[in-house]
């Protein structure tokens, strides 16, 4: 009697395919389309007072800086401000899903953060990666609310040695731990039993499935030929040193920003996300700040010229944490070969709601950079995009639009636009 898998047992065998995949990293290429972008870096941060922020004089063709914003100005030719984007109610609180689905506590809608969605929909469209998107950051000690799949909350990997041990880690033996040949050997075999497994579900499919299923089993060779000394990630790939825990938080997303910007160089995945701080218990403790404090009663919420200075203070550190992982980016090969990393890379800064002092969501605020393949207008003095009469949801829908995506079914308020920003394509 011939043996057959379930359903139930099709989707396990996916899964722990996609499992080995992990271990490894994908060299898959697939052609760049002119004017979209390969890879998302997406910058996520709390809301902030939007008076400092504002480009106070800027033109479409030339932003002036506030002291908030002044050292984006390193990234001026690849850098789009947008602001005055109203999020229709739903960024009206501090640490509202609406920043990134569209949709606020209240609403009832499917949320799943724009991160996610494009995660989703690259998969479809046929890219394979070992992880189809890493979320990180974020502080160890309060419940996070902007990441979302399938309207659940995710929580960001907030260790960088954990973050890096789940994209890096695995195939090296750990101090005290089993040698280089017992792992190769266990490895070979969990392989091989995922293999036989593929082979077995291959012959009892349909051809749609079956197409599916070569995804996974192209990666499961791909990892093979790494672990046998096969395709490599390159020098920088196999230089990378497992980083320590920096002792608070915004310090340790800073590590996790540059392990998100390796994970893409590596080709472990496509869509990163680094979250900084948390809408309500953040203590920074910054030389670069000044005196310690929260950064949601003492910056945003604080009084006077001190609570005001210092959250000036945090927001242009932040920027230059921007800045220096496009450097990073613009040091990096595109993994497929295609030109840098940077030059195919979407970075964008979003944020949980806009007026944070005053809690209105009436005034939301982008930050686009990056080559993203062509797909942004450009200025040599950066370009600025006034959002009056446009959403957020515009905003979120053309992460997704620049990232070569056409149909925004599923994300999102489907009352809401549905069409990218005005302005931002070149």
């Amino acid at each position: 009697m011939s043996t057959r898998i379930s359903r139930r047992n099709f989707g396990a065998a996916l899964g722990l395919g996609a499992l080995a995949a992990g271990v490894g990293y994908s060299r898959r290429g697939h052609a760049q389309t002119t004017g979209r972008a390969k890879y998302l870096l997406l910058f996520f941060t709390n809301g902030t007072d939007t008076s400092l922020w504002s480009p106070t004089g800027s033109t479409a063709t030339q932003v002036n800086h506030s002291q908030m914003t002044e050292p984006l100005s390193a990234l001026s030719s690849d850098l789009v401000l947008v602001e005055k984007l109203s999020s229709s109610g739903t960024c009206d609180n501090h640490g509202s899903p609406g920043g990134l689905t569209g949709i606020g506590y209240s609403g009832n809608h499917n949320k799943i953060s724009i991160d996610q969605f494009i995660a989703r929909q690259l998969i479809q469209q046929g890219v394979q990666t070992p992880v189809a998107s890493v979320v990180l950051g974020g502080v160890t000690t309060e419940q996070q609310t902007s990441f979302y799949a399938d309207n659940q909350v995710l929580t960001p990997i907030a260790s960088p040695v954990a973050a890096f041990d789940a994209l890096f880690g695995g195939s090296t033996p750990a101090p005290g731990g089993p040698d280089e040949a017992t792992l190769k050997r266990r490895r070979d075999a969990s392989l091989s039993l995922v293999r036989s497994e593929l082979e077995l579900l291959s012959g009892q499919l349909g051809r749609t499935q079956r197409a599916k299923l070569d995804l996974h089993a192209d990666a499961l060779r791909q990892l093979e030929e790494r672990l046998n000394g096969g395709t490599s990630g390159g020098a920088a790939c196999n230089e990378l040193t497992v980083p320590g825990e920096a002792g608070q938080s915004l310090l340790n997303s800073a590590l996790s920003l540059d392990l998100a910007v390796n994970a893409l160089a590596c080709g472990i995945t496509r869509v990163v996300s680094v979250q900084f701080g948390h809408h309500q218990s953040t203590q920074v403790d910054l030389p670069e700040v000044g005196p310690a404090g929260d950064w949601h009663n003492a910056f945003i919420h604080g009084d006077g010229y001190d609570g005001r200075q210092r959250l000036i203070n945090l927001e242009r550190w932040l920027c230059q944490r921007f800045v220096d992982a496009a450097q990073q980016l613009q040091s990096m090969p595109d993994p497929d070969g295609e030109g840098s990393l940077y030059d195919n890379t979407l970075m964008v800064w979003a944020r949980d709601m806009g007026d944070a002092v005053n809690h209105n969501g009436d005034d939301m605020r982008f930050v686009f950079a990056g080559g993203a393949g062509g797909y942004l207008d450009r200025s040599p003095n950066g370009v600025y995009l006034d959002g009056s009469g446009q959403t957020h949801q515009a905003a979120l829908i053309s992460i997704a639009h620049a990232m070569g995506i056409e149909s925004f079914t599923g994300f999102g308020d489907p009352g809401g636009v549905r069409t990218p920003l005005n302005g931002l394509q070149a």
